[in-house]
């Protein structure tokens, strides 16, 4: 392999793609784009779901229940109405997602069976939604129960989780990432098969296999410039989602890039096989 010949090759190909405004637009416009519409658009967070209420019992401990849900974080209340058929209207016609129903004699336990009906429209926002309905329900009336007997176990034993790894779950953290090693295997995927591809439309794939290039210095010839601007790509929408979508990055920075390395060949190795 002459080294020379190569440094010629992956001058030519570095001046190829970066001459042309669209070319450059595909390599470093283009990942951030995706990087901040997939960003914002993979999200199965629910915050705010708009709930609409109705309060048969009107107690004291109904308004607790209320405010509970709404200090979660999860929901917040839009309109209070008095009759079932007014939170169906609510919900059908898309004004709120849960519709949380009280009945009378709630707060004197007579009662205690709170009705939760979910807009299935969006099926994963709805499952979240109803989730989170739930556990806030029950632990209140684990609550008030502890209150009105304080000897009573409630339980014997009492199962608390944690996640270590992005432990307020957050899909963005767990999203994010993942569309990184999307946008990543893309690039380097169609940049590689571009570039055989190329040189067939514009007519000088000819001329290469005439020239005293080997096979093994083309294909490293048109793999390098590939794997500094993926590596370039890396670097840039790594730093944004740090700094815009606040992902956390725990470990080794150079261990990332090495196995980076690995995964950045492998799609180098696709987009030949494609070309």
């Amino acid at each position: 392999m002459n080294a020379g010949r190569l440094w010629q090759l992956v001058r030519k190909e570095f001046r190829q793609m970066l001459r042309d405004p669209r070319s450059q637009r595909m390599l470093f416009v283009s990942p951030v784009v995706q990087l901040l519409l997939f960003g914002y658009a993979v999200n199965t967070d629910v915050r705010n779901a708009k709930t609409f209420v109705v309060d048969h019992d009107n107690s004291a401990v109904s308004r607790a229940l209320v405010s509970t849900f709404t200090a979660s974080g999860y929901f917040r209340v839009i309109g209070y109405g008095s009759t079932p058929a007014a939170m169906a209207s609510a919900l059908d016609h898309g004004d709120a997602v849960i519709g949380l129903e009280i009945p009378v004699g709630y707060a004197a336990g007579r009662n205690p069976d709170v009705q939760i009906l979910v807009d299935g429209t969006s099926s994963n926002t709805a499952t979240v939604a109803q989730g989170y309905a739930t556990q806030i329900i029950g632990r209140f009336a684990a609550s008030r129960q502890v209150a009105k007997s304080p000897s009573r176990q409630v339980a014997p034993v009492e199962l608390r989780s944690r996640a270590w790894y992005n432990p307020n779950l957050v899909s963005r953290v767990y999203n994010v990432p993942g569309v990184i090693g999307t946008i990543i295997m893309l690039m380097g995927l169609l940049l590689t098969a571009l570039a055989i591809v190329r040189e067939r439309e514009i007519g000088t794939l000819e001329q290469l296999m005439v020239s005293p290039l080997t096979p093994g210095e083309l294909i490293i010839g048109k793999c390098l410039p590939v794997v500094f601007v993926a590596f370039v790509d890396l670097i840039v929408i790594s730093v944004i989602a740090i700094l815009w979508f606040h992902v956390p990055l725990e470990g080794s920075v150079l261990l990332l890039l090495f196995a980076s390395t690995f995964y950045i060949l492998a799609g180098l190795g696709l987009g030949l096989l494609i070309s």
